[in-house]
């Protein structure tokens, strides 16, 4: 299965999905012009993944600005997460936040809050997610 990366920009995250790791990082801005078109591959990933690999998955979203579209095609995503854990999958996701980025706090606790998979909140000193 080929890894998925796709190059960050002013509007979009950076995505690095990596079968051999089992690990998916999510990093940056999403206010997609069209968020469905740039979720869409993550979705498609995620679903081979689970039908191929089958592994523990382990999924760090870093985010430092979210839109609503962005927030529904998150809770695609964790909707599939959580199918995969309820049919015996292992899945951890760990929300990072800047100390005091509320906003982005609050958006992981309602995007996860019913969730049947594990997951972390982690507090990170302020403008480290800008740090390469």
């Amino acid at each position: 299965m080929e890894n998925l990366y796709i190059e960050g920009s002013k509007f979009t995250m950076e995505v690095n999905y990596n079968a051999e790791t089992n690990l998916c990082i999510m990093k940056g801005n999403s206010y997609p012009e069209d968020a469905i078109n740039f979720f869409e591959p993550l979705n498609e990933w995620l679903e081979q993944y689970i039908e191929e690999i089958n592994k523990p998955l382990t999924m760090e979203i870093q985010l430092y600005y979210l839109n609503s579209s962005s927030s529904k095609c998150f809770m695609d995503i964790f909707d599939i997460l959580d199918e995969y854990q309820e049919d015996g999958g292992s899945v951890l996701v760990k929300w990072f936040y800047e100390r005091n980025d509320d906003e982005i706090r609050e958006a992981g606790e309602e995007l996860l809050e019913d969730m049947s998979f594990k997951f972390e909140y982690i507090e990170i000193p302020e403008s480290s997610l800008y740090e390469a």
